[in-house]
């Protein structure tokens, strides 16, 4: 139901006048009696007595016209709280991106933000996630986009989580496992796999999800990040094996991803600041997230 017609049902009542309501809401009596109407359908009661010449509520109408006051008064407290907030807060956030998820991670909150905190700058970087977690530590960045881990310093970062992505397995079309639909641990224990030499934030991650499911690969090679990953892939005939939600782009024909049938083998994906950083932008950011 709209806004409007509790307010304008709210105004009949104090006016008890069709036509002194309508003109101080500027519409006409027609389109005043027509959103009664809608009202009184949406909530399948009657809110007026037509029996009567004067504007008489009924006990349902009294009743409504009681509960639209509360919702009216919550609403425009909320409204001025934002306001106020808003126009009150300045300053800079700053944003640690992984490249190939920006939308996935920041296309929904990063808007949002925006419009109820016009005043506070964003500035966007785009890394990948050693170079994030190293501009956290840096202070160079305020919030960034990490897998959830024990890095070195944890117990200085705060992990706020936002998605757990199953594992999937790259590989090349040629592969001997590239025809099937989904793959399991067991198909995996003796191919070669593809961990990142750089990168070693994902590393991390990944060794902590194969030591969750006890997968421990025989063969290994590293490759420098999930850029030289198809590369690798491809020359070695490798398994790369990391969360879903990424693809990599110009490879579809060359290159296949698969789902591990393995629900304990998973990644989730954080928003990361340090305890210490006082940036009063970042719990504004992080509550945005439950909006």
């Amino acid at each position: 139901m709209k806004l409007q017609y509790m307010e304008e049902l709210l105004a009949l009542e104090q006016y008890e006048n069709y036509t002194l309501a309508s003109q101080q809401l500027f519409i006409s009596q027609s389109t005043l009696s027509r959103h009664i109407n809608i009202m009184e359908k949406e909530l399948g009661t009657m809110l007026i007595n037509r029996n009567t010449h004067s504007v008489e509520f009924t006990e349902d109408g009294k009743d409504a016209c009681k509960t639209f006051r509360k919702i009216l008064n919550l609403y425009n407290n909320y409204s001025a709280t934002l306001q106020e907030k808003s126009a009150g807060i300045t300053g800079t956030l700053r944003l640690g991106m992984l490249y190939y998820t920006i939308y996935q991670d920041f296309g929904k909150v990063l808007p949002l933000f925006e419009e109820n905190y016009p005043q506070i700058e964003i500035k966007q970087y785009s890394y990948q996630p050693h170079e994030i977690y190293w501009a956290l530590i840096n202070d160079k960045i305020d919030i960034g986009v990490l897998a959830k881990a024990n890095y070195e310093t944890s117990d200085n970062l705060n992990f706020k989580d936002i998605s757990r992505n199953n594992a999937v397995a790259m590989m090349s079309t040629t592969h001997r496992l590239a025809s099937c639909k989904t793959v399991k641990l067991d198909d995996l224990h003796h191919e070669l796999i593809v961990l990142l030499n750089e990168d070693t934030c994902t590393s991390i991650a990944v060794q902590e999800a194969f030591a969750r499911c006890d997968f421990t690969p025989e063969k290994i090679i590293y490759t420098d990040h999930i850029n030289t990953v198809p590369f690798t892939i491809l020359k070695t005939n490798g398994i790369h094996i990391n969360g879903s939600g990424f693809s990599l782009p110009g490879y579809e024909d060359k290159i296949t991803i698969l789902p591990i049938e393995e629900p304990e083998l998973y990644f989730t994906k954080s928003f990361v600041y340090k305890r210490d950083n006082t940036n009063s932008a970042i719990p504004l950011f992080l509550n945005t997230i439950l909006e």
